[in-house]
């Protein structure tokens, strides 16, 4: 059996799947570094690891098996892949805890005024509003990966915490509240919270699931924060909600257009923070990603059952 490897890894690296691909019977790996290579590569591929364009995807018939290295599925799950009789796997939750201390890092410098205080809003003044958030209500669209470690950090703020989320049906500990993701549970959510997260995919469902409606349906001293996918929240909704003080402030690291256009109106918001999809960034991502293909190939070689398998008719 062939697999093909199309993302960027050392010889060592490709020596460590080429020796664990030995180890399970008569398997030859092919490493790819651009889509041309891929696409001369890929016709006897069962299996592909890392990267997965249509064009690549259009020439391996034999495909049985994708391992993407990526969480979210949005912008990879194209209608072929969907229909074909092949697995894919994702990395969800491999970026979680990062993705977990980046949303709260934006919390915090919405509520202490850090942005204002550096004085990176282009004022020579100080302006230091002062929210304490220890003791207050947090709100969390989801707990998959990042919702749980970005529950785990609320604990130590001593928070109550209402969530929904569409799977889950078990609450875990730390959470007041589990409901499902209805809209009458969201604007609930969404009253009551003191600051709200999301941390849910982005799939046609979840669309900006945060709009007009639901921006006032906010508290005015509340905050948003967004790290999983730009579109769930309708960004002009959001910026007529911070122009007209409908919400305390708001910290984005996904926008609907990536990178987020010099002319998007969301630059010249009031009280919004952005940084530039680098959530799930760290040293150890590399490492994790590594480590994690390595095992998922050893499952798939050995017939056991592979971890993130993506249920493609949901998106995640």
């Amino acid at each position: 059996m062939k697999i093909l490897i199309y993302f960027n890894f050392s010889e060592e690296q490709i020596q460590t799947f080429q020796r664990i691909a030995s180890e399970h019977g008569d398997h030859e790996v092919l490493h790819a570094t651009n889509d041309d290579e891929a696409i001369r590569m890929a016709l006897e591929a069962k299996v592909l690891i890392g990267l997965f364009p249509p064009a690549v995807c259009a020439v391996a018939p034999k495909l049985r098996w994708i391992q993407s290295h990526s969480a979210g599925m949005d912008n990879f799950l194209f209608p072929e892949i969907i229909e074909r009789d092949v697995t894919v796997t994702n990395m969800a939750g491999l970026y979680a805890s990062q993705g977990g201390e980046h949303a709260w890092a934006l919390l915090l410098s919405l509520a202490r005024g850090i942005p204002h205080t550096m004085g990176t809003d282009g004022r020579r003044a100080w302006k230091m509003p002062a929210v304490e958030l220890t003791g207050s209500t947090l709100g969390i669209i989801a707990l998959g990966g990042f919702g749980m470690e970005i529950l785990k950090r609320a604990q130590g703020y001593d928070m109550t915490v209402l969530a929904v989320d569409l799977v889950r049906q078990d609450k875990p500990d730390g959470v007041a509240e589990l409901k499902p993701p209805t809209s009458e549970n969201l604007h609930d959510l969404l009253r009551r919270s003191d600051a709200v997260m999301i941390a849910c995919p982005k799939t046609p469902e979840t669309y900006h699931l945060i709009g007009e409606a639901e921006l006032a349906s906010m508290k005015k001293t509340a905050y948003l924060v967004n790290v999983t996918r730009g579109g769930i929240i309708d960004e002009v909704a959001l910026v007529a909600a911070l122009k007209n003080g409908e919400i305390a402030g708001a910290g984005l690291d996904v926008t609907e257009v990536e990178p987020t256009p010099p002319d998007s109106p969301l630059w010249d918001a009031p009280n919004l923070i952005i940084t530039p999809h680098r959530a799930g960034a760290s040293q150890h991502r590399p490492r994790k990603t590594f480590e994690f293909f390595c095992e998922n190939l050893r499952r798939y070689l050995s017939g056991e059952e592979l971890r993130n398998i993506v249920d493609k008719k949901r998106g995640f």
